[in-house]
Order: structure tokens, then sequence, then C-alpha cells
């Protein structure tokens, strides 16, 4: 018998509602992709007129006939000028935001990325596993092989490719899911992916790190002829890491190096990199590998307490340069930090979607062989040189972890009064009623409208990703305004409702084919820096900042879709809110994050009135339809 035969693992086992929803048989994950329309560019006078309506609400009457005045005198000037150059480089390159946009968005900002950039994400397991301590090592090789499947489907391009009313989508950013990292740089990171279909070279390395107590492990995932690990023997990996570090002392967190700014971050990496040539080695193998997966002591039993632990947590447990860190704690609870470099959230929401849906179908229960039916060689520990400099460099780094983390204010609030089914009947899309909701608390709490960046996806072109819809238009906030005057009817407050519903899905429908205002108006900033033209009066305008632009977007918000899925990040300004939901049948999840340090905003309190909100929406709905 060939060794072959007697090592290889039994047949995979059927999951024919995950597949039905995921796998394709016929078309290619990536097929479209080279298909699709160029990134179009929106006429100069439709972003102008998107751009002021979205101010409006926003300033004083003088300031806006200020704006009015800038905004004329640009689109007569120097914007004509510069749309004309941006038609140009868009009529030579296929996407002409896409370097710009990860440069300017992400790679060239110098600020930590966890907990200031990353994104956190977490899955409802109530239907499937309840916190149980001593599970962390069965349920985390468990996960974490659903997870290698996920890996393997999108290496075999089986990975069904997306569509939105039968227009496809770019599927781009699914190569950066795995095997990716951002290198940091003095002034500016790159973004490294190693990831391969199985047709390209070459082959997509094949192996994990495991981060516990301070100390970095890896071991490879896949056999030799491409299967990978089974849950048994994952578990078993898993153990005899926790057994090696339970019978010796902590690590040096070298780890924690990554949680410092990016300038620091870039000078500590080189230094570290010259002590001896076996740190080099070390962290191409960080680099390079598939996903980092770390073990934490703590034993979260929320949703709350899941994004606070691994968001300002135990810092030693994450590698934040990583597209993907995978944290199962003590009591075999899970969450994710990603970083929003190589993709935006949907990616990981699919991706753990995919995992959550195998748990699903087999009731968190593996029903495979129990056997460890391979020889496999013990995980190896990435052991780096270290001297004076860089462990001091590793407490600082620390030490600025830590003062960033406890200004962080994180609450997540499960509503379960209604969700999305109700509104059916009712002719609401669950993601308008959602931002309403968002719009009326705020409004409510704070006495005034909040500038709103909401997620739009424009992959319907080639490597697309997002524009900003701006949700805080004129009508969403005369309808706001309504709620809170008794003198209203019921019935008029549900037709201002209605009206900016149908604003917000036409909104909507120009941002997903990137005729929204901010992806435009950067490119033509942009244009001036590279030409170096004096940059235009619109973009120094006090109408410019408090709109939202430069990243200045009081409300930071996006749905993460209809699963048990969410997650959330930190807030774009220091008075602003961080706020993601995810939307159930029966269920609204809204995830808020805010800074401690400034006084105006409460994550716990604008929870409530965000609670209050919905109430309220739902009472307007029942009572003007009687």
């Amino acid at each position: 018998m060939s060794a072959r035969t007697q090592n290889h693992p039994s047949p995979p086992l059927a999951f024919p509602a995950r597949d039905a929803l995921y796998v394709s048989n016929s078309e290619k994950t990536f097929s479209n992709d080279e298909l699709l329309p160029s990134l179009p560019v929106p006429s100069l006078s439709q972003t102008i007129d998107k751009y002021l309506d979205s101010v409006k609400s926003l300033v004083t009457p003088g300031e806006y006939l200020k704006t009015k005045e800038i905004v004329h005198k640009f689109q007569t000037g120097i914007g004509e000028e510069l749309h004309s150059k941006l038609l140009q480089k868009a009529a030579s390159e296929r996407n002409w935001l896409e370097k710009w946009w990860e440069n300017v968005a992400y790679l060239s900002q110098r600020t930590a990325l966890v907990p200031l950039c990353s994104m956190t994400g977490f899955t409802n397991m109530e239907r499937i596993w309840h916190p149980a301590p001593g599970s962390q090592l069965e349920r985390a090789a468990l996960y974490m092989h659903f997870s290698l499947q996920f890996w393997k489907i999108l290496r075999e391009e089986r990975l069904k490719p997306h569509t939105s009313r039968n227009v496809p989508w770019t599927m781009h950013q699914f190569r950066r899911y795995f095997n990716t990292v951002r290198i940091p740089g003095e002034v500016i990171d790159r973004l490294e992916c190693y990831f391969q279909t199985e047709l390209e070279e070459p082959m997509s390395p094949t192996h994990l790190i495991i981060m516990h107590n301070g100390h970095i492990f890896t071991f490879d995932a896949v056999d030799e002829f491409g299967d990978i690990l089974s849950p048994p023997e994952l578990q078993l990996q898993f153990q005899r890491i926790k057994d090696w570090c339970n019978k010796n002392s902590p690590g040096a967190s070298v780890g924690v190096l990554t949680l410092a700014d990016r300038s620091t971050w870039a000078k500590n990496r080189e230094w570290l990199l010259k002590i001896h040539p076996e740190n080099v080695l070390h962290m191409e193998t960080i680099d390079k590998a598939l996903t980092v997966v770390a073990f934490d002591d703590a034993e979260p039993t929320d949703f709350t307490g899941m994004c606070r632990e691994t968001l300002t947590g135990e810092p030693n447990k994450l590698w934040a340069d990583k597209s993907t860190n995978n944290v199962i704690y003590n009591n075999g609870t899970f969450s994710q930090i990603s970083d929003h470099t190589p993709f935006d959230g949907l990616v990981p929401v699919v991706a753990n979607h995919f995992v959550y849906s195998s748990l699903d179908e087999c009731g968190g229960v593996w029903k495979g062989s129990k056997t460890v039916g391979r020889d496999l060689l013990p995980p190896r520990r990435l052991d780096f040189h270290l001297d004076d400099y860089i462990k001091v460099a590793i407490e600082e780094s620390k030490k600025m972890y830590q003062s960033a983390a406890a200004d962080c204010e994180i609450e997540v609030g499960c509503f379960n009064h209604y969700g999305k089914a109700f509104l059916k009947p009712h002719n609401f899309h669950p993601e308008t009623y959602a931002q309403f909701a968002l719009q009326l608390a705020y409004y409510t709490m704070h006495g005034r409208p909040a500038s709103t960046y909401v997620t739009a996806a424009t992959r319907q072109f080639y490597h697309g990703r997002t524009e900003t819809m701006r949700s805080c238009f004129p009508e969403v906030v005369e309808w706001a305004h309504a709620m809170i005057e008794d003198k209203i009817s019921p019935g008029e407050k549900l037709k201002l409702m209605q009206v900016a519903s149908d604003k917000f899905k036409s909104l909507m429908k120009d941002c997903s084919e990137n005729r929204g205002c901010d992806r435009h108006l950067l490119g033509l900033y942009m244009i001036a820096v590279e030409e170096g033209i004096d940059v235009p009066e619109i973009f120094l305008d006090s109408s410019w900042i408090k709109s939202g632009g430069n990243g200045n977007f009081t409300l930071s918000t996006s749905c993460v879709g209809f699963t048990p899925l969410g997650g959330g990040v930190m807030p774009m300004k220091e008075d602003g809110y961080g706020s993601f939901y995810n939307i159930e049948d029966n269920k609204f999840t809204f995830t808020v994050y805010a800074f401690k340090r400034c006084f105006e905003t409460s994550a716990p309190k604008f929870l409530q009135h965000v609670e209050r909100a919905l109430i309220n929406m739902k009472q307007l709905l029942v009572s003007a339809k009687l």
C-alpha cells in the first residue's frame, strides 16, 4: 500500500446547504474580473450638485452661500482643467482611483493599525456554541479547518463570483484575504500578497502563524498532496503549542512592535532584521503565512467583550501587519481583526459566513475521522534574536498601544424587538431603515445633524472598491426634525420618511455607479497635487471639513450584511462614532465605537438613542397605517 493511500484522509464531508450558497462547479471565481468595465469619471456638474446638497444641512446659511460661490468659481475655473486631466488619466487606466485610494486612504496613513484603523469582527454563535471554558483548542481546530476549506476553494477558483441584480462584481479583493501583509515604511507602507490560484505560479504558502503568550509558532496546514489538515490534526498541533507555552515562561512579544505607529514600526523592523540573519527568515515566514491564529486566555462572553478584548486587550496576541488575525479565547468564543488596506468589510464577512455556515450545518461537531492520519512535524517556534534596543522598543510600543486602547469606548447592542422581516410589507429597505435610525439617534442625542459616511460598493467596475454615500442630506434631516415635533401628524412624518427613503435609494444607486462626489473630488485634488497646482479653495473651505471631507465624517457607518456576523471600526474623528450594523429577520445589531477623551460622545448612550429611534420608527409605521 502506498504512503499516499495510507495517510490520505477520509473523503471530504458533504455540506450541501453551504455549498449551494458559496461553491460553483462551472463559473470560476475570478473569471469576470478582466471583463468588467473601467471605473468611470462622473460629470463635474453632477459631482458639484451632489457635494452642495450634502453640505446644505451641516453649515449655516451664510457659510452655504460662501461655499456656493467657491464651488461655482471652482467649477468654471481650475476644476474644469483638473477634470479634463483626470479624464485623460482615466482613458489610459482601467481604474484611475485604485492606487490613489490605496495610498491616500491607507498606506500613507502613519497612525497605528490597531486599535485605530483595523476592522474587528464577531460571529453570533449562540445557535451553535455557547461559551465553554476548555473548548478553545477543539473549536479553534474546527473553525480553522473550515477557514482553510475556504482558502482551498479560492485556490481552486470555485467560490461563486458575486453579482448584484445580475451585474458581475469584481472578486479581486478576495485574492488579498489570505497570504497578505502590509509592510511598514517610514513615509508610506506597501502591500504584498503571496496568494496564488492553483493555475498560477509560484505555489501559495501553506503555513499558519500561531501566537500565544508572547511566543510565535508556525506549521504547515496543508500536506504535500494539497490536502488541508483535519480538525483532529490541527487540534494536535495547537495542543503541542499550548503545552510548550505552559511549560515555559512568556515570550518576548515581538508582535507588539507591529502595534506602534507605522513610521516607528518601520524603523524598528529595519533594526530587527539587521540584528541576525535568522530574523529575516522569521519575518519572511510571517509575511507569507496564510493567516494568524491567536490564542488568548481571556473569556469574553458577549459581543461587547469580544470586540473590546480583540481591539484593546492583551497586545501580545496580534501581528497587525497581516491581513487577518483570528482570535480564539479560552472559553471558545471567537473574533477576528482585519487590516482594512487589502479589502473592504464584505470580504471577511463572506469568508467567516462560509465558516459559520459550515459549523451550522455540522452542528459545531466534527463528523469526520477523529484519528490523526498523518505523521505531523511539530510546530516550529520563531525565536527572534533581540538586542537591548529592540527590547526597549517592544516596551515603548506596548505603552503606545495601551494608551490608545484606553481611549477606545466599545459597545455592541442587539435590538431583538424586530428586524428586516417586519419591514417587508412596509416597503423600506433594511439598510435605509438602519441608516435612518442612526440619523435620528444622533439628532435626538446631539441636537444637530451629523455628516455621515456610508459604504457604497463600486465592485461592478474593474478592481472597484467603494464610493462614499453621504446619507445626511436635507430630506432625512427634515424627517428627523419632524420626528421630535408633536404637532406633526404620523401620516406627515411617514410621508417625509418615504421621500427621504427614495432619495437614499437614488443616492446609493448613483454611488454604486461611481457617481458620488468624494472619489471624484479626491481625483481632482490628487491631479492638483501631482501637477504642482495650488490646492483649490474648495478643499480649504470650512464646509469641506464640516461635511466630512478629508475623512472627517462624524458618523462612519457600514452595513455588514444580513447574517449573524457583525463588527466595527473606530471613528474617523475625535467627536465621532464608528457604527457598523448587521440586520437579521428579527434583530438589528449595532456596533458603536467612540473615543473616551471626547466628553460629547458616549457609545452606550448613543446605543440607547438608536434603540429609542427603532422603537419610535416602528410605532410610526404601525400608527400611520391605521
